[in-house]
This record gives C-alpha cells, structure tokens and sequence, in this order.
C-alpha cells in the first residue's frame, strides 16, 4: 500500500487542476472546458494505477502522467493569465530574459551584446524598464550579465521567429523532467515529477521568465555522472558554467573529488577533467571573450562589479526588513567564508558529505547580499537526482580523503571557521548607520507620497555620502532627491527627500521604505515599512493624466497614474499614453469596429462640484471619428450615473467641456468614480480619439 501514495498524490494535483480551469471563465476559453475535463479524467486513472501491481504503471505512465499534468496546468494557465504568457506579445518579467532575448537579436545583426546597451530591450519588447535590476548609485543595470551560452541557446529560437522566449523556457523545463524521468530508478520517478507539479516555482519561475532553468538539464546530467561517468560531469557542467554564474559554485568541488579520484601520482586524469570544464566553458564565451575582452569581462562579473541593491529570501532579510544596518561587506565575507568552510569540509569527509556540491550554492548564496529564490529552489532536484542514483554511482570511490589533502583541509577549515566568527563578532558589536522616517508629505493632486523626512545618524569616523531611494512592497525602488546627501562623521542629519515627479510619487498605504546608499562605503540601510497615518480619507486622483505611468509600475502596462484600465488594452493598442495633451500626456482611445471596449475609470472622494474635461477626435483619414463617441460619465457610490456627456467635437482639435454636478450628488464623505469610455449608443464604426484629462475645481 505504501506505494500508491505518489500516485495518488499525483491524481489529488490533478484534481487541484481540474478545479483551476474550472474556475477559469471556461465559457470565455471553451479549451478550458476540455482541458478540465481531462484533468479530471487523468486524476481516476492516476488512482487507478497508484494500486495497480503492473511495473509500467511505476516505470512509464505515472510518470508520463506528471508531465501531462504539467503540460495541462501550463496550457491552463496561459488561457487565465494572458498577460503572463501570450503568443501575442513578448512580456518578459525578469531583466534575465529580456537581455538574453535581447542578445540573441543582436548577434543575428552581428554586433556584440557585450557592449552593447540592454537599455532599449524595454521599448523592444514593450515592458517596464523597471524590471531590470537596480544599482546603488541609482542607475540600473544595463550590460550582458551572464555567460555567452545563457543568450546563444536563444538564437536558433530567434531565428525560427518563435514569438516570446518564454516557451523557450517552458521546453527547458519540459526537458529537464525527461531527463530526470529517464535517469531515476523506477521507485523514484513519480516522486521526480511530483516535484515540477507541487513546488509552484517549478512551474511558475518557467512561465515568468526566469532563465535558470536553462541550465537545469545540465546539472541533472552532472548528478548523475558525478561518480560514475567524471568526464562527462566535467563537461556538462562546464557548459551549465556557461549560462549563469549559479553553477560556477560546484566548481571548487568538482576539482576536490577529481583530485581524490585519481590515484596517479601525476593526477592525470583530474587534469584532463579539469581541461574538460574549461573547454566546455570556453567553446561559447571565447568568441567573445577574443571580441571586446575586457567587456566580457565586465559583463560576466557585472552581479558583483555593478553593486546591485541587495535584494533577496536569504539571510539579506534582515537588513532590508530594517533590522538591521551591516556593511554589505560582512555579507560577503560570510558567504565567502561559507564556500570555502564548504569546500574544506568535503575535502575532510569527502563520503559522509558526498551530498554537499549539490545542495552547497544554495547555502553559500544564502549569505549573498543578493539571494533571490531562483538561486535555491532548483538545487534541490539536482540534490535528489545525485542521492537517487549515489549507491550505484558510488562503488570504488575512495571512503576517506588522501591524507595529505586531509591534513591541509582541517587546518583550512579551521582557519576559515576563526575568520567567520571573528567577522560575525565584529559586526553584531560595531556601530551601525541608522536611519528613521519622519513627516510624511502627501500630493493634494494625487493622494500619493511626495515627500518625506528622515534622520541619518553616521557615528562612523568619515562623512558619508548617501543616495536615497524609496522602496515598494513589491521591491520596485525608484530614487528620490534630497537637499543634502553629505552626513559628517558622528554626526547625525535631518534630510528633506522628494520625488523628481509625479511619476515617482508612491502610493501611501501599500508599506513603503526608505533606503539609504552608500556606494563607495558598501552601505545600505532600510527603514521598518511606513504606512502614514492620513494616508486614507481623499482616495487616490490624477485627473490632468501628468504621469504617463507609476514609477513603480513592474508591470508591461502604461495605465496612467490612478486610472484604472484593462492592462491588455495597452497591450494590444486599444489604449495608449501620447504626449501631445493639454497638460502634457493624454490618452489615446484606438478601437475597431468589432474591438473590445476599453473603459478608464478613477475613483475618488471629490472636494467641489465643478469639473472641466478634454477631448480630441482624432480623423482617420476619409473615415473621421464620430464626433460624440468619446464619453465622460460620473457614477456615486452606488452605482446611479449621475451626469453623462456625449458632446458634439471638432476634428483634430482639444474640445473642453465643463461640468457641474448636482449638490446633492456631491458630499465630502461619498465617492464619485469617472469613467471614460466609447460611447455605444451612438458609435457604430471605428473609434480614435484622445482623452486629455479632466480637472477638479474647488
């Protein structure tokens, strides 16, 4: 009985998928309906086979299933959140797939990413820029980050005209549970696939352009060969090497147990096998490395020579919850120091901790002052590839380390352990920059944060210079300016900041913070999240559109500060912000004669009754808007529409309506919502005109 209980796992996600698309609008996606239904179907036959005493439901369809499941929950998925993963557009959502996308194009026009800026791959690919990763010094990150191959597997994608990268991704994906199906004992398949299905990152990070799983295959491959097959570990895990710098942390490890393995005085073979790594790494980078050397270079070592913000799930915490206020060096020392204790202690008892390279990144980076989730979660398949396949792999491997090596490994260890306690003693006892927020200030426009005070307390014996930046709940930072950014030493300073803009303004009750830089200084320090007081009451307004878009905004969508619109009308045209309106930005309405309407709405506690508002036909050519099929409607509270204008327009010209509500529609304790949208009893064509905005007045 003890071995049904993956398969019926494997039927109880597959109900839980069923359940998904059910919920989905399946009317909207009559695919829904089928893929549902045969989620639901998979779920009794996976019952069916969990208690079948046939060893191909054990060795070859359950696990067969759990890819059909992923594939099902996938396809799933793409039809609820199109937004995620839509062939129509190619939203990517991390910086890591936008540059390597980005790179991949243009190599094809033969010129070298490496030097190239991966600035314009936000407009290429029409998404935020504010997703590519934010510098200390206020800048973001804008080179090649990783190794050749992590943009080289792209290109032949790119040149088949494979719309978005991000099925790229999901083969990989697709690929790596193959290849652990295919590898692990028949008792351990099901298992395997369960893991791509319960932990939702193995399903999310492959939908959400997250490239580590790129180099996934590669590190099963190397799990399975560690001991029985060297030389081809050596060289899968060069190319792995050779997409992101994750892998590159096994590497100390791989050289600890080729040495050990060969028992030739002239250690031949570890030599070779080391010559097969760096062969393997450099057949993709080395074009470029002969290319521009030295920006290869900066490229690949850009995570540490950019100092990107800290950031991260691991220790870092910390100090970006405001716990605490360490140089970003103490972080790095620990992490250091870990790799190398790591090392040392797989020198010393290489069989007892045979287990350790694989599991060893995540723990090293979980001391780094940037861990993000993608840097652990997929070590522990690689980990469980290598236990599953040990015993048979381990026959003939050395049961104690060399004594030589022995001897040098413990006076390492040693030595490292002192340095690490010594630097975890040092910097719980010494002093700490420390930051506190004051007087919030509140736009009377918007209701969003303008300003906010802070004290800086510097009881180091050097002025430090600071850059300020605010923090949102969704880690989106965008930078703020200040009238002082100089603390003397043991001094403590009163700063003033403020948004460069509109844009920059922050909503004031998601739980923002503050962060202080010191680049030069490796300092970061990160206020408790603030959640002003007078933050609720007014409700958040933009009438005059000012800002095109939210500074904060991660997401690929352009709605205008505080309205509120369907995020795939700015992605497939019906909307978009021009710059050509009476206060600088408008809205451009863009709708064919069978288009889905594409309504913006802003709610908001109003202060008078008077309001003025703009409108621009724009004339298609012969086929003219229809003058009045642009509307303004006031709704109260309770859904009543209040006043409704449909005004006659000039072509091609701002028109200004003004309007007067009715006094008893209007209290300082209700809330009115505008809406702004084609006008259906009178349109009956296509619809282009422009929405300059509308004006409350006292």
């Amino acid at each position: 009985m003890k071995a049904a209980f993956p398969g019926l796992l494997l039927a109880a996600v597959l109900l839980h998928i069923g359940y998904i698309a059910a919920g989905g609008q399946p009317g909207a996606h009559p695919l829904l309906v089928l893929l549902g239904l045969a989620a639901y179907a998979l779920a009794f036959v996976a019952v069916a086979g969990a208690f079948s005493t046939r060893p191909a439901w054990a060795a070859y369809i359950l696990p067969g299933m759990c890819i059909a499941a992923y594939v099902l929950w996938s396809g799933i998925g793409h039809l609820t959140s199109q937004t995620v993963v839509n062939p129509a557009f190619e939203q990517y959502q991390t910086d890591s797939l936008e540059f390597s996308a980005y790179s991949a194009q243009l190599l094809l026009q033969h010129e070298d990413p490496y030097t190239a800026s991966m600035a314009p791959a936000a407009q290429r690919f029409r998404i935020s820029p504010r997703i590519n990763t934010p510098t200390m010094d206020g800048d973001r990150v804008s080179v090649q980050p990783y190794p050749a191959l992590s943009f080289l597997v792209y290109v032949p994608f790119v040149l088949a005209h494979v719309q978005s990268m991000i099925w790229v991704d999901i083969g990989f994906q697709l690929v790596a549970m193959l290849l652990v199906l295919a590898l692990a004992p028949v008792w351990a398949r099901t298992l395997f696939g369960l893991f791509f299905l319960v932990i939702p990152e193995y399903r999310e990070f492959a939908v959400g352009s997250v490239t580590d799983v790129v180099w996934l295959p590669l590190m099963i491959g190397v799990a399975a060969s560690w001991d029985r097959r060297p030389a081809l570990a050596a060289t899968l895990l060069g190319f792995a090497c050779a997409i992101k710098q994750e892998p590159w942390f096994v590497v100390p490890f791989a050289l600890i147990h080729w040495w050990q393995l060969d028992e030739t005085p002239a250690k031949s073979t570890a030599w070779r096998n080391l010559g097969l790594l760096a062969g393997a790494f450099l057949l993709p980078n080395f074009p470029f490395l002969i290319w521009h050397p030295a920006a290869w270079l900066a490229g690949v070592f850009s995570p540490v020579l950019s100092h990107p913000v800290p950031l991260g799930s691991g220790l870092i915490q910390l100090q970006t919850s405001g716990f605490t206020a360490l140089p970003l060096g103490f972080y790095t020392v620990l992490w250091v120091g870990t790799l190398a204790l790591c090392a040392a202690a797989y020198a010393l008892w290489p069989n007892r901790l045979a287990w350790l390279p694989f599991i060893a990144p995540a723990l090293v980076l979980f001391f780094s002052p940037r861990s993000l989730q993608n840097y652990f979660v997929y070590w522990p398949v690689v980990l469980a590839m290598y236990a599953a396949t040990a015993p048979q792999q381990r026959v003939g491997v050395p049961q104690e380390a060399l004594p030589s090596l022995r001897a040098r490994a413990a006076g390492i260890a040693a030595g490292i352990a002192i340095v690490l306690l010594a630097a975890v003693g040092a910097g719980a006892a010494g002093q700490q920059v420390a930051i506190a927020a004051g007087r919030v200030a509140l736009d009377p426009q918007t209701g969003y944060v303008r300003g906010i005070d802070v004290r800086l307390n510097n009881p180091t014996a050097r002025p430090l210079a600071f850059r300020f930046a605010v923090c949102a709940r969704d880690n989106a930072m965008v930078f703020w300016r200040t009238d002082q950014s100089l603390v003397p030493a043991h001094d403590t300073a009163i700063l003033h900041l403020r948004a460069n803009d509109i844009a920059r303004e922050i909503p004031a009750g998601d739980g923002f913070q503050v962060v202080a830089f010191a680049p030069q200084d490796s300092l970061a320090v990160y206020t408790r999240p603030l959640r002003p007081a007078d933050a609720r009451g007014r409700g958040l307004r933009n009438g005059r559109l000012i800002s095109a878009v939210n500074a904060f905004e991660m997401l690929p969508v352009q709605a205008p500060l505080a309205w509120t619109a369907d995020p795939r009308a700015f992605l497939d045209g019906r909307l978009a912000v021009v710059h050509d309106g009476p206060f600088g930005n408008a809205l451009r309405f863009r709708l064919g004669a069978q288009a889905r309407r594409a309504p913006l709405s802003q709610t908001f506690v109003p202060s008078g009754r008077r309001f003025a508002f703009w409108i621009k036909p724009v004339p298609r050519g012969l086929h003219s808007s229809r003058a009045g099929a642009l509307r303004v409607t006031f709704v109260d509270a309770s859904g009543r529409e209040i006043c409704c204008n449909a005004p006659p327009a000039r072509d091609g010209v701002w028109n200004r309506y003004d309007v007067e509500m009715p006094r008893a529609a209007v209290t300082s304790a209700n809330s009115i919502t505008i809406v702004v949208g084609p006008d259906d009893r009178v349109l009956h064509g296509a619809l282009n005109a422009e929405f300059g905005g509308i004006v409350e007045y006292e």
